[in-house]
Parts: C-alpha cells; structure tokens; sequence
C-alpha cells in the first residue's frame, strides 16, 4: 500500500508534492531497505524509505525484523578451531637452539675485549701511569679507554644498542690508528708502544659483526637455556 499524501495542483494539471522525494510503494520500500542493509542502497532511495517509514507500520515492523536478521547473519559466535599454541612454542625452543650458538658468539667476545680494556685502562685512570705521559693526561686517556669498555659491556649486555656505539667506537679507533701510525714512523714512539691499540680495532670488528647479525630476544634464550 502506499502512504497518504496531500497534493495540492498547481496550474494545469502539475501536482505539488509536499516532499522532494518521491512516492515510494511499500515493495519498493522493503527492497530498499534491503539494499541499505547490504550498503547498495543510493541516498535518493535511502531517503525515500526513511518518509515511507514515517507513515507505514507493516514496513517499520519489515525494517525491524529485517536488522535482526542481518545482525543475526553477521555476528555469531566464532567457530571452534583446534590449540595450537603448545605444538608450536614445542617448536620455538629447537629452532632457536639451532641458531643460537651463531648469533651469540660475538657477544661473548665482545664481553672479553670490553673486560680487558677495562683492565688495562685501571692504571692509567687510577695511578696517572701512562707510558711516561702526565698523571693529568694519564688519567684522561684512561677515562676515554673506561668509557669505552663500559660502552662494550652495554652492547654485549644488550645487542641492540651495538648499532648506537658503533659511531663513536669507529671514529675512536680511526683516531687513534692515525695517531699512532704518525707516532711511530716518527719514531716517537716504538710499534710495541702502540701495540694496545690493536684491542680498539678488535672491539670495533667483533662490535660491527654484533650490529649486523640478529640476536635472539631475552624471552627465547631464557627458553633455549632451559632447554
């Protein structure tokens, strides 16, 4: 049925509709509001069902019934599917055995080189003993080498942050080959003088090789320690 309307004519045989809409049967009001809650419905046709609504029960009582259906049909309950969690963490632990010997090794030299630049840099930094230098002096350079093994130890504490010490390792290590290049073919200083540079350089490689190879995280080497 179609909902009442008042008309008034306007001159001739032209009608004047109290709507912009047009009329809308109630057929074609429940195909639209199908096709709206399947979102193919235009905003013309939309609109022409919200003014039949107004007027028509049969097809408010359609609209309702018709929204439960739809919800009904798209939101239920989610089929049961199988556990898989234990059967693939069962696998985490042998895969991640297989490659942990690989990815850990440069963080344990890297823990040596960092323990002995400690070492050596004890003297100078707490005596002022520098290979006859100044204790003022002595006790800098041995800051910069304490610094730098307790930047070492941090990395091979936590291999993400090797990337971030690399910078700084490199341009130290630079520096110092440089300037111990110089040194010696001066002849200020014998090559055995600046043999402790060599360490700089090893932790510069072993810290390069730990920036570029992927680590296992904290949680999976707890898992293949106890494994």
């Amino acid at each position: 049925r179609s909902s009442t309307t008042t008309s008034s004519r306007v001159g001739g045989n032209q009608l004047e509709s109290p709507s912009d809409y047009p009329f809308m049967r109630c057929e074609e009001c429940r195909e639209a509001v199908s096709a709206r809650l399947d979102g193919e419905a235009s905003e013309l046709d939309a609109a022409a069902a919200d003014a039949h609504l107004v007027g028509c029960a049969e097809c408010r009582a359609f609209e309702g019934s018709a929204t439960a259906l739809h919800r009904s049909l798209r939101v239920r309950p989610a089929e049961p599917v199988p556990d898989l969690t234990a059967a693939i963490l069962a696998k985490v632990p042998a895969a991640a055995g297989r490659a942990a010997p690989v990815r850990e090794w440069p963080r344990y030299a890297l823990f040596a080189v960092a323990l002995t630049q400690l070492l050596l840099a004890l003297p100078a930094l707490l005596l002022g003993d520098d290979g006859g230098t100044t204790a003022h002096v002595a006790r800098e350079l041995g800051s910069w080498d304490v610094a730098l093994g307790i930047g070492l130890l941090v990395a091979a504490w936590q291999p993400r942050r090797a990337a971030g010490l690399l910078p700084f390792a490199a341009a130290l290590a630079a520096a110092l080959a440089v300037t111990a290049a110089f040194d010696v073919a001066g002849g200020r200083v014998p090559i055995a003088g600046e043999a402790h540079h060599v360490l700089d350089v090893a932790g510069l490689a072993v810290l390069w090789v730990l920036a570029r190879t992927p680590t296992l995280p904290p949680r999976a080497r707890a898992r293949v320690t106890t494994a």
